[in-house]
This record gives structure tokens, sequence and C-alpha cells, in this order.
């Protein structure tokens, strides 16, 4: 079972298990956040539907025989996530939080930070491109842009443009070094200008 709900489900067993780790609270505003920043996750599951699939979750586990064949893994993730807590009236008291968190404007990134699996998610292409920076079989920064891009060449636009999207993005969400670097150690803001100089060059020498 994979959706919205258990996504929220995870959130919550990684603040059970991390031992004075992030607060519930605020991993579900992180989550909140990324989704209203997608137009496209906002479009398809906004923070109040995956409450109400909480909710769905609640009443089917509280009816006799209602989704009796669903898997052992499932129960097993909630009872995580619960705590000890009756796992029913536990994922209502989730749905509500989600509910109640949704309502309050997204927080900052200076206020709140983003965490590891909200940068994986909100920059998957930025994130997967630090796998070629830890490489080093590069000459230079550059070198490893174009080496990253003209790799796929000539269907390379389907790593350039969503590539520099998330640049261009990261630019405007994060005007300051610190607030960059506090995530990916190879990203700055002049990197990240490189890294949209370099694609637009190949893609007007090869593309256009």
């Amino acid at each position: 079972m994979d959706s919205p709900a258990t996504r929220l489900i995870d959130l919550a067993i990684r603040v059970q298990e991390a031992g004075g780790g992030p607060s519930l609270d605020d991993e579900i505003r992180r989550y909140n956040r990324m989704i209203r920043s997608s137009w496209r996750a906002d479009w398809n599951c906004p923070p109040f539907t995956a409450a109400a699939l909480l909710d769905f979750i609640g009443f089917a586990l509280s009816s006799p025989g209602f989704l009796a064949s669903r898997p052992k893994a499932f129960d097993e993730k909630l009872s995580r996530a619960a705590d000890g807590m009756d796992p029913v009236e536990y994922v209502h008291m989730l749905a509500g939080m989600v509910r109640i968190l949704d309502r309050e404007p997204p927080a900052p990134y200076d206020e709140l930070p983003m965490s590891r699996w909200e940068l994986s998610a909100t920059f998957p292409h930025l994130d997967g491109f630090t796998a070629e920076m830890m490489d080093g079989g590069h000459d230079s920064f550059t070198d490893a842009v174009a080496g990253y891009v003209t790799n796929e060449h000539p269907y390379c636009t389907d790593v350039a443009v969503p590539l520099t999207t998330e640049a261009q993005r990261a630019l405007v969400l994060f005007p300051d070094e610190r607030s960059l670097g506090r995530y990916v150690s190879w990203i700055s803001r002049g990197r990240l200008h490189e890294l949209l100089e370099t694609v637009n060059d190949h893609m007007q020498r090869e593309h256009s």
C-alpha cells in the first residue's frame, strides 16, 4: 500500500525512531510545504486529500472484515508509527494534524530548514548530480556538468530540462550561500549559474 498517506506514516516512524530528532509537527509542515510548492503534486493530492486518506484508513481498520487482506507489513508499519497508541486513533490524530498545519502559511526555509528527504523529493535531479560530483573523474565542475548532460545525447533534453529547472528554482528559493550549502555540499550560487551556462551552451550548439 503506497500512497501519500503511507508517506506521512513513514515520516511519523522516522520521528518515533529518531530519538530526539525532528518533531512530528515540523515533519508534517515540511510535507505540506513540499506539496503546496509543487503545482503538480498539489493538483494530484493536496494535504487535505492525504488527510482524508488517513481517515479512510482509520475507518477501514475499525470495520470488521474491511481490508482484511491488507499486507501484514502495513500493520507493522502503522504499529511502529503509533508507538503504543491505538492505530485507529493514531491515524485519525495524524489526519487532524495534517489539516490543522495545512491552514498555516508554508514555513520559510530559513525558519524550518529543508530536511534530507524533502531535498530529495524537491530537487531529485540536483540531488542525483551529487553522484557525478563524487565520481572524481572530471577536471572541473564544468566538465562534470557537460559529461552528465552529453552522456545522454541526443536525448539529453530529458536530463537537461529538469536539471536546469531545479537549478533556477534553487537560486530563487535560496538567495544566500549558507541556505544552499547546508543541504548539498557541492552547491553554491556560483556553481548553479555555471551549471545553467554549461547546459545552455550545449543546448544552443547541439539542439538549436
